[in-house]
């Protein structure tokens, strides 16, 4: 048979509806797998108003913290220097806490960056077991010798030296931050 407009005769034979089959399948697969995603919450049983849930918002205010060499020890510097970053916020510590840091290793004249970077992921299983405002907390690491932070310019210093950048999460009124600067 001659072609007409670009279409060729197809051939209705059993291998032509086995793609079909399997499109089907992959379809009703993803209808279970998003209907098994849906949650669902009892009602409280205890006669009183359901449980509020918190909602947080990432302030990209941010603000260092020098860590000690001894990461086992840094636990209480932190909770103080996060506690007075809340209170100067105005904020309380019921709406408010650590949810990212960044910790940035120090590095030597003859090192890398890359160094600075090395010793700091190192040293995260102890900075999150010194502090428990630190254990689900998003972190990151880099090495560095200076960093601006909010506008203001920060020594790490060399190696052995950290400082960590730290970014609070807020439950509260819509926070007003120029984040773009």
């Amino acid at each position: 048979m001659a072609r007409r407009f670009g279409f060729a005769r197809r051939s209705h034979s059993q291998e032509d509806g086995t793609g079909w089959i399997y499109a089907d399948l992959f379809l009703a697969m993803m209808v279970v797998g998003l209907g098994s995603a849906i949650i669902t919450t009892a009602a409280p049983t205890s006669g009183g108003a359901p449980p509020v849930e918190r909602t947080f918002q990432l302030s990209c205010q941010e603000f260092a913290i020098k860590l000690p060499g001894n990461m086992a020890s840094a636990g209480p510097v932190i909770e103080s220097e996060v506690a007075a970053e809340i209170a100067r916020r105005g904020w309380t510590p019921e709406s408010s806490k650590p949810g990212m840091a960044i910790v940035m290793g120090g590095y030597g004249s003859s090192e890398a960056p890359g160094n600075g970077d090395a010793r700091a992921q190192q040293s995260l299983p102890r900075l999150r077991a010194s502090s428990a405002l630190l254990e689900n907390i998003e972190m990151r690491t880099m090495g560095a010798r200076t960093v601006r932070v909010d506008g203001q310019q920060f020594s790490v210093g060399g190696s052995g030296s950290y400082l960590m950048v730290v970014y609070l999460l807020y439950n509260g009124s819509q926070l007003d931050e120029d984040c773009a600067r």
